[in-house]
């Protein structure tokens, strides 16, 4: 086997979410690694491009807009042919479209896609529909050959339900976070004050949600929910880091129920580990989520986390065990677990103590970074033969 592996990965931007994250963090992990040789490929940009950098991960970038563009496609196959891969690993809808067909043309032998949804679109997601879309991608897995890794069992259940033959091509390996991140960033009096900067007190019982704005989050769905108890109890405020096309949308919703002294909109914020860690509670009222990345997130931090049950969330959280669940968009069920949570401030050391071990125990970024690379070496050993 030859020295080096040259390894690239394709994302169709680097903007912050949930898949770039995780990219991130296994190219950190597998960056170590003597044996293998590590490229990242963003098609159109993004703020996370930096984090990256000075991590030493090399980025090319394509610098292109735009869902039908021929000029991904030469612009891929040109730096392909340049950077002449062992392997190219796929990230998100335009890359693994663009990226898998790119790579077959240029004679890349192992192809990977890591699948971090359970819809091909963004208008919602429902494990047992085909799109339009999903008959695209089936036939670009197939014409290119391409190994997948699924996020979750829910998203291995919609690749199999698009093509039952995705079955024996498709591994799960969940998504993790760094154990170190249990060792909180701000000390006490830090917390106190970057509260005091968002005009939360210490008696506020601040709640947050971290996420694009786009439907999928269901940020209207939860200011819709507690619009009401918010304005009775006074002291409860909700921060909502992020951006996204549904932004506007949101501070008209605030504007217009008079929320604007309750709910705290800061903008793209590159810590969320300190948002979450001056946080009283985490919740995630998406309408579909492939596995819920803040879920863990704020359970390593041994934050009370109440999620709606939809999607790989459930096979994060057990309910009333190490988190809570709630009926997705069932505004009742949700309050009934809200005011519980509420009425004990959050107070909840075994379900918070559960939390973190349920992190430690299986979602830890190092172990499940190490099954990438162990999968890397036995198809590559494989088709090296």
């Amino acid at each position: 086997m030859k020295d080096k592996i040259k390894l690239v990965h394709i994302i169709s931007n680097l903007s912050l979410g949930g898949a770039q994250v995780l990219l991130f963090d296994i190219l950190h992990y597998l960056s170590k690694k003597n044996d293998l040789e590590i490229y990242v490929i963003t098609i159109d940009s993004g703020e996370y491009i930096e984090k990256f950098k000075k991590a030493g991960i090399k980025v090319f970038d394509l610098m292109e807009k735009g869902l039908v563009n021929p000029k991904i496609y030469f612009k891929m196959k040109k730096l392909l042919k340049y950077l002449n891969p062992d392997i190219v690993h796929t990230h998100l809808n335009k890359a693994d479209f663009y990226g898998r067909i790119a790579a077959k043309k240029t004679g890349v032998k192992l192809i990977y896609s890591t699948c971090h949804n359970y819809s091909t679109h963004h208008k919602g997601a429902d494990v047992n529909k085909i799109s339009i879309f999903d008959y695209i991608d089936n036939f670009v897995v197939k014409y290119s050959g391409s190994y997948l890794i699924a996020i979750s069992e829910i998203v291995k259940k919609y690749l199999i339900n698009r093509d039952k033959r995705f079955d024996s091509i498709t591994d799960v390996i969940y998504n993790g976070v760094n154990i170190s991140k249990k060792n909180y960033q701000l000390e006490e009096n830090e917390i106190d004050l970057l509260r005091i900067k968002y005009n939360v007190s210490k008696d506020d019982f601040l709640i947050c949600l971290s996420g694009r704005f786009d439907k999928q989050k269901g940020h209207l769905f939860l200011l819709d929910a507690l619009s009401e108890k918010i304005k009775e109890r006074k002291n409860i405020k909700i921060i909502m880091p992020g951006d996204g096309i549904l932004k506007k949308e949101v501070e008209n919703y605030i504007s217009k129920n008079d929320l604007n002294e309750f709910v705290i909109l800061p903008g793209f914020h590159k810590d969320i580990e300190k948002i979450i860690e001056i946080s009283d509670l985490t919740i995630v009222p998406s309408l579909w989520e492939g596995f819920g990345l803040v879920v863990i997130e704020s359970m390593v931090k041994k934050k009370v986390v109440l999620a709606s049950d939809t999607g790989g969330i459930p096979e994060i959280i057990e309910h009333g065990e190490n988190g809570y669940l709630f009926k997705t968009l069932n505004k009742s069920d949700f309050l009934e677990k809200f005011n519980f949570i509420y009425s004990v401030n959050s107070n909840l050391p075994e379900i918070q103590t559960k939390a973190l071990n349920t992190v430690e125990m299986r979602f830890d970024i190092n172990k499940n970074s190490e099954f990438y690379y162990l999968s890397y070496l036995s198809k590559f050993q494989s088709i090296s033969k």
